[in-house]
């Protein structure tokens, strides 16, 4: 790999965790809404436990990413694992520190999903994931290529969103986590459609 390659990928990683870090600190955990998967279950376990959402996500990443190694492969797995570690680092030490959005919760879903969105697709098309459902995602992206990230998203986050309804103990929950999860998926392919145009590396 060469070294316009390297400095492209940790671009793409510190500023995607930088993304995907105001996505979740600045406007989920704010709005009381789960983002769904792996970061919806951290974003849970803060409210009830107030464990940090970056720490949280690596241990419940370990028994995924042992579950999915073989099927992704040496060469992704340790790329996300640099990918996971660095976007609990950016959760837990760097974007905490910037003031939490106030305004309505329908426009923090909306954000949220659109950083998220953006965030994903540039991981994603640098071979690269955050862990958890992405892994997931990945595998079944990997044995099946012509399947949407956006849809698999949306189907494999469902759960957690529905689930967040019995923490949070109200529907609207459900209904911002819903609009969380659509945005992604559209913001998700949008900015992969949006890279191949703009000539940028994708997968």
């Amino acid at each position: 790999m060469d070294k316009r390659k390297i400095v492209q990928i940790i671009a793409y990683d510190l500023i995607a965790s930088f993304l995907l870090g105001v996505s979740i600190v600045v406007y989920a955990v704010k709005a009381n809404f789960a983002p769904g998967g792996v970061s919806g279950l951290a974003v849970i376990l803060n409210y009830l436990f107030a464990w940090p959402i970056g720490f949280v996500t690596v241990l419940i990443n370990i028994p995924i990413v042992l579950a999915t190694f073989r099927k992704l492969g040496a060469a992704f797995f340790i790329c996300s694992v640099k990918s996971v570690l660095i976007n609990a680092l950016f959760i837990d030490y760097v974007v905490v520190h910037l003031p939490a959005y106030e305004g309505s919760r329908l426009v923090a879903a909306i954000l949220s999903g659109v950083f998220a969105g953006v965030a994903y697709s540039m991981l994603f098309n640098i071979g690269s994931s955050t862990g958890g459902t992405d892994f997931i995602i990945a595998a079944i992206a990997k044995a099946n290529p012509k399947l949407s990230f956006g849809m698999l998203a949306f189907i494999i986050d469902s759960t957690v969103i529905i689930a967040s309804a019995f923490v949070f103990g109200e529907v609207q929950a459900v209904i911002y986590g819903a609009v969380y999860t659509v945005v992604t998926s559209v913001s998700l392919d949008g900015a992969t459609f949006v890279m191949k145009k703009l000539g940028l590396p994708t997968a």
